[in-house]
């Protein structure tokens, strides 16, 4: 009885931190990439800098270096525009602009070259690669101006300037799934949800093979406080992308908000199987075994994420408690 009591109390605690734990998935994202010479080679111990570019009241810089095969992983970026810049000794300097998805795990779109430093290679940063937010089927020119104008506007903060010029760009380019999706992001960061529901649903109209506008309209139904819709909206998808392992890790922690376990941990071990590298899949099928009473699955499941790297600190250190709590006592 004592044993089961225990258990029940883990499964509380488990169920009590679903809430924050949850916005994770939209508050913060992980990003894997790779970084090469010209000749394709892994760059080992190059130094990342994320400079977070959104709207925040404290400024937000992330680090990370590269392992010995060029590879990286930085996990607890918060979703939106960032700068990122790559340094090493004896390399140009490499900046870029991204934007993240509303939580889960990203790709870096290709490997990033660095060009071995000349001596007359400028010192400081190279300016940022537009080729990173201008979107390739832009050529006309007064859409092209109008959309580097609303994109600066974005990346400066100003935010009523980029509404403006994300809807001049529409208006222009009805079709332009980049300019709806990017005027969502700015009505994220201005908290007004429906405007940017309504430009995610355009989007995944407009390019519906593509599941990051699914996972993104997911998040900002979430951030408006409608799980469900968030949850129904995920499921109807679902079919699309069986293969897709960033949807199937969206849809399994969504799943995990509203109760729907059998669904969740489906959908989790398919990510697992389909993106081995991504560490925090052990971490919610270790929590959703807690809740099922299932002690060896937890602790199989939460072992092996402690055992990994890339972690988001916040689940590494509840894993570890949970570990202690679990194991039998001498």
């Amino acid at each position: 009885m004592k044993r089961t009591s225990g258990v029940l109390a883990l499964s509380a605690l488990c169920l009590a931190w679903a809430a924050p734990r949850a916005l994770a998935i939209v508050e913060f994202a992980t990003l894997r990439g790779r970084v090469i010479d010209e000749s394709k080679n892994g760059i080992p111990e190059v130094q990342i800098q994320f400079d977070f570019k959104g709207e925040s009241r404290v400024k937000i810089s992330k680090t990370v270096a590269t392992d010995k095969k060029g590879g990286f992983v930085r996990g607890g970026l918060p979703g939106g525009p960032y700068q990122i810049t790559f340094t090493k000794t004896g390399y140009q300097t490499y900046t870029m602009e991204m934007t993240l998805s509303l939580g889960g795990f990203s790709d870096m779109p290709e490997d990033v070259v660095l060009k071995v430093a000349t001596s007359d290679a400028a010192s400081g940063p190279l300016p940022p690669n537009t080729e990173a937010v201008l979107p390739a089927d832009v050529s006309s020119t007064p859409i092209k101006v109008a959309y580097e104008r609303a994109s600066a506007a974005a990346k400066e903060g100003r935010l009523d300037d980029a509404v403006a010029g994300y809807n001049e760009v529409i208006q222009l380019a009805p079709q332009l799934a980049a300019a709806h999706y990017n005027l969502a992001n700015v009505y994220q960061q201005q908290k007004k949800w429906k405007e940017a529901e309504a430009e995610l649903v355009k989007v995944t109209e407009l390019q519906p093979t593509r599941s990051d506008s699914f996972i993104a309209l997911s998040a900002v139904r979430e951030l408006d406080g409608r799980t469900q819709e968030a949850v129904d909206g995920l499921l109807k998808a679902a079919p699309a992308f069986e293969e897709d392992p960033k949807f199937q890790y969206a849809l399994g922690v969504t799943c995990i908000d509203v109760g729907r376990s059998a669904e969740a941990a489906a959908a989790l071990k398919k990510a697992a199987v389909l993106d081995p590298s991504n560490v925090e899949v052990h971490y919610h099928l270790g929590s959703l075994a807690v809740g099922a009473n299932d002690i060896p699955g937890a602790l199989a499941e939460l072992q092996k994420y402690v055992s990994l790297q890339g972690q988001d600190p916040r689940n590494l250190e509840t894993a570890r408690n949970l570990i202690a709590a679990l194991k039998p006592k001498k």
